[in-house]
């Protein structure tokens, strides 16, 4: 397995993932985090378990394609990046993230 810095680049906080943080019916939390592209699911939930000391649920992935972008007569394209939503276990939180 890789290092955890090598895993988990950043979270990813935008309005989007502060609004859906939360379910105040059954107090279940998830969180958002770009990773590296090669990292599997199984990388990943080992890396926030031992990081943030939690218990993880559920990992779900996705990979952003990166856009095509012009800069004057030259076209080129951003780098392909992934997200991972993490889906804690009730009653689990990072407390890094609280009052964000």
């Amino acid at each position: 397995m890789k290092e955890i810095h090598e895993i988990l680049i950043a979270p990813h906080v935008t309005e989007e993932t502060m609004k859906n943080m939360v379910n105040p019916r059954n107090d279940v939390h998830k969180y958002v985090f770009k990773v590296a592209l090669d990292a599997s699911k199984d990388d990943i939930k080992a890396a926030i378990e031992k990081r943030f000391d939690v218990k993880v649920a559920s990992v779900n992935t996705l990979i952003n394609r990166g856009k095509i972008v012009r800069r004057r007569m030259a076209a080129g394209k951003k780098p392909n990046w992934k997200k991972a939503y993490i889906t804690l276990k009730a009653g689990q939180k990072i407390a890094e993230f609280e009052g964000v």
